[in-house]
Parts: structure tokens; C-alpha cells; sequence
């Protein structure tokens, strides 16, 4: 193999970039550049060419990179398509009833419900609090069977005064005879009113002023 081509390819590209940061490792246009750059300026035809399997060898490597190169730009294309067929799909959730993964009361018009499995019977309490994280209200179910409960709230305080609409969270305590905790599962229902998309491809939806991720969502009620 001839170097000295190298090597002058090697310098005036080092010539030409002095005041750029310096690199670790070669990254895939300088790469490309330095092998052109070799090809471009070795003969071979002449006996102190490189050896021509080291040529062809070349080649291929030349062959392989432009190879993966359509192949990323071809996954991005299918990325970009996968993303548009997904915010279709979400766009399609607005007026839809759906029920969602979390916990909490979306009190509107006075009345607010959610959903708790249970993994066997259990003593269920939910303790409501405002956005300002004040507890406004405590719901003692005592009993509640294993599987599906719908907890409902007419939105009352304490003191059984009307509390104005809006978004309110919940702390959950069940517990079985013997006093330990039993596994629970939350879901809100919720009619979804508006649909956004994120730069990073993240799509969340909104009820009324509750925001939530629309892989969150459970199921469609309606």
C-alpha cells in the first residue's frame, strides 16, 4: 500500500481544520473522505500499489458503509410513517370515553367517580386532597370484594361544603383481616377532549384539566 498518499491525504485534511475541535476516532464522512481520497490517488497498475486484495477489500468496506447509510435513512422513513399512523390513531380518541391507568377524582358538575380492582377483599379507604396537596375529604368503603368497585364522590368536604370542579388526587389504603396490604389497580373514566403531540413523539390527551399519556390508557368505554 502506498502511505505517502496517505499520509498527504491525512495532512491537508488536518490542514484545513485547525480550528475545529479535534476528533477521538474517525466518524463515519471522514472515513469516506480518507478512503476516497486513497483510491483516488493510487495507481493500480503499478507494482508499488497496495496489494489488490487490501484494494478490494476496501471496496467493500466502501460498500458496506453506503449500504447501512440507506438502510438508516430507510428505517427513518418508516419511523417518520409509524409516528404519523400513531397521531392518526390518537387524533381519532377525541370524544371517545376511555378508561385510564392512575388515581384520582375529576369532579364535574358535582360528581366525580374511579375505578379500584382488588386482588381479594379488603378494608378500602380514599383520602381526597386538593391541588394544594390539603386533604378536603376522606371516603371510608370499609369492606369492599375482590375484583372490580366503582367509588364514586359528590365532591363535599369535611364539613359538607360543595368543592368547585376540577381535578382532585387520591390516596388509596387497603387493607385484608389480618391488617397487611392488599395489591390494588386504579383507573379513571375519563371523555377525552383534546389530543397533543410532542417533538419526542409523545402524545397526551385531555380531559377537561386532566392531561394524561395516551399509553395510560386501558381501554375504550365508548
Amino acid at each position: 500500500m502506498e502511505t505517502g498518499m496517505i499520509t498527504s491525504a491525512m495532512t491537508a485534511s488536518s490542514s484545513a481544520s485547525t480550528t475545529a475541535t479535534a476528533k477521538n476516532s474517525l466518524d463515519k464522512d471522514s472515513f469516506l473522505k480518507l478512503l476516497v481520497a486513497q483510491l483516488k490517488n493510487q495507481d493500480p497498475t503499478s507494482d508499488s500499489s497496495q496489494d489488490p486484495n487490501q484494494m478490494v477489500q476496501q471496496m467493500t468496506s466502501f460498500s458496506s458503509l453506503e449500504q447501512a447509510q440507506q438502510t438508516n435513512t430507510l428505517l427513518q422513513g418508516l419511523q417518520t410513517q409509524n409516528l404519523g399512523l400513531f397521531q392518526a390513531q390518537a387524533a381519532s380518541m377525541v370524544g371517545k370515553t376511555v378508561e385510564v391507568d392512575g388515581t384520582g377524582f375529576n369532579l364535574q358538575s358535582g360528581k366525580a367517580s374511579m375505578n379500584i380492582y382488588l386482588n381479594s377483599p379488603a378494608n378500602v379507604t380514599f383520602t381526597v386532597k386538593d391541588a394544594s396537596g390539603k386533604v378536603v375529604a376522606t371516603i371510608p368503603r370499609g369492606e369492599v370484594a375482590a375484583g372490580k368497585s366503582v367509588v364514586g364522590w359528590d365532591g363535599k368536604d369535611l364539613n359538607g361544603n360543595q368543592l368547585p370542579d376540577g381535578a382532585y388526587s387520591v390516596s388509596v389504603t387497603a387493607t385484608g383481616p389480618n391488617g397487611t396490604a392488599v395489591p390494588f389497580q386504579t383507573s379513571l373514566i375519563m371523555k377525552v377532549d383534546s389530543v397533543a403531540f410532542s417533538s419526542g413523539g409523545t402524545i397526551s390527551l385531555t380531559s377537561g384539566t386532566s392531561t394524561f399519556l395516551m399509553s395510560k390508557i386501558l381501554g375504550i368505554v365508548a
